[in-house]
């Protein structure tokens, strides 16, 4: 078969299919794209699924992240002076202070039904297609999944909200929401449906594409959290997902820690990405890590010297841990560009230096810790840099495991074995944990939970994390305890309760 590249890259060619609204019917078409004579060949095919994919890229940047990340014990983004001041719109998320007029509240919700929307008009015209392409039911499968991972985020974030599976909604009765129940039972029948057609890998010209691995995570990861969506845990079910994925044996850590992140390592015969978002040094497809944590005059492209890694967080690390590397504190230096290595220094001339501490308002240039985990892109063009960025990692499906296996039947030792399983890449020499030290579930939970921050540090999971284990309403370093149980979710945004009266604000809110 030949191979033809999906790598979330392409330009949305095809747009235009899954925003009919837009069109202007009074427009003489310049050709006509029906169900009847498109998805008929393999191009056709992954021309018409793209912007389905597209939507992925809105996972590691805009709402999505900014809502799990800076609301955390581990991101803020102080206020440097005029810079990051925005209104205040990044320290109301980290002091639990947003509103439904918030403008990433919103913007999450937009993205997500965005996702929806493309994945709903798609599979109905796949529906009907009279195409026999061998390749149109796995398609169907992949599509039906990236629907199911964009309604995790909404009942991730939101709780109960619509489910909509039409591509095209009568303006004059809009959908009514549904419980956070019915939302968690969607995903799962969906994952579930689609998971016997899903192909179980890919070649290079298809990295990124959805594999019965990435679906099994994501209802892994689903029953992970099942007891925070619904009130009842499924942890049995968390487990055999688990399972699923290790006994393929398609993915398995690398060795060094670091090495996931590095350029060379990108693509298929990376064992340990189970579900990436891929990138280009281009306008409109790029990765913007760099851009986001590193000074103004790290990086010739002029960073914007934002998110930072919380203090008491950083200091959680032990230092001879590798992944502790990945954080930048001290003296200073360039990192690409002519003067890579020089050191650098601040907009007065004085030399950068990175301080643990910092104020939320009033920040200087070097206070906060940076975050450098992904290996600086030397083809970075403007702000736009080329790296993958991670989904699903193996780490997170063995970290997921001795969770569940906690949860369920207290400290245990197959528990402690997925943890140092994780560790031993990341020490030398090698600091295991002993189940001695755990004596209740809560006491390996709160463990576990050190574990999945130190290996995830800015990978979109500490949201999640935190209301899981019963830390999200706590104080930490600039945050006072939440004024309430229900800062567990977002609220619905006031933009969509104006848009459609059959929505019902999040009680608290």
């Amino acid at each position: 078969m030949k191979s033809r590249k999906l790598r979330l890259l392409k330009p949305l060619l095809l747009i235009s299919l899954t925003l009919w609204t837009c069109t202007n019917l009074d427009e003489t078409p310049l050709s006509s794209v029906t169900p009847e004579n498109f998805y008929r060949t393999e191009e056709e095919l992954v021309a018409a699924v793209i912007p389905v994919y597209a939507s992925l890229r809105d996972y590691g940047w805009e709402g999505y992240m900014f809502l799990q990340e800076v609301s955390s014990d581990e991101i803020f983004i102080p206020q440097r002076g005029g810079d990051w001041g925005d209104g205040g719109v990044w320290r109301e998320l980290q002091e639990h202070k947003w509103t439904p007029t918030h403008p990433f509240v919103n913007d999450a919700w937009v993205r997500a039904y965005t996702g929806i929307a493309r994945a709903n008009s798609i599979l109905e015209n796949l529906e009907k297609s009279p195409s026999q392409s061998p390749l149109k039911p796995i398609f169907t499968a992949e599509v039906r999944v990236l629907r199911a991972f964009y309604y995790w985020w909404l009942v991730d974030l939101y709780g109960g909200v619509p489910i909509v599976t039409a591509a095209i909604i009568d303006p004059k009765n809009p959908p009514t929401p549904n419980t956070r129940q019915q939302v968690f039972d969607f995903v799962v029948s969906e994952i579930n449906t689609a998971l016997p057609t899903l192909q179980a890998s890919f070649g290079a010209g298809n990295w990124g594409r959805v594999t019965k691995g990435a679906a099994q995570t994501l209802l892994a990861t689903v029953y992970l959290n099942a007891e925070v969506y619904t009130g009842t845990p499924r942890w049995t079910e968390c487990i055999a997902a688990c399972d699923a994925v290790i006994n393929s044996g398609i993915y398995n850590l690398l060795a060094n820690y670091s090495d996931f992140f590095k350029l060379a390592n990108e693509g298929p015969n990376n064992v340990e990405s189970i579900w990436v978002v891929g990138h280009k040094p281009q306008d409109g497809v790029g990765f913007f890590r760099f851009m986001a944590t590193l000074h103004y005059n790290q990086l010739p492209q002029n960073p914007w010297n934002g998110f930072s890694v919380l203090a008491d967080f950083y200091n959680k690390f032990d230092t001879t841990d590798v992944r502790y590397r990945h954080m930048l504190v001290g003296p200073q230096f360039v990192l690409s560009g002519p003067n890579v290595g020089q050191p650098a220094f601040d907009r007065q001339g004085n030399p950068l230096i990175f301080t643990p501490e910092s104020p939320i308002v009033g920040a200087s240039e070097g206070n906060g810790v940076r975050i450098l985990k992904w290996q600086v892109d030397p083809a970075q063009s403007g702000g736009n840099a080329g790296n993958d960025f991670a989904i699903f990692r193996y780490s997170h499906i063995l970290l997921t495991k001795a969770e569940a296996l906690n949860e369920l039947n207290g400290p245990n030792q197959q528990s402690i074995d997925l943890i140092n399983q994780v560790r031993a890449r990341c020490f030398d020499p090698d600091k295991p944990v002993a189940l001695a030290n755990f004596s209740t579930r809560e006491a390996l939970r709160n463990r576990i939970l050190d574990e999945r921050g130190f290996e995830f540090l800015w990978e979109n999971f500490r949201r999640q994390d935190q209301i899981r284990t019963g830390h999200w309403l706590e104080a930490w370093t600039l945050k006072a305890p939440s004024d309430g149980a229900h800062r567990k979710l977002y609220p619905i945004p006031q933009i969509q309760l104006d848009a459609n009266p059959n929505l019902r604000q999040t009680p608290g809110y």
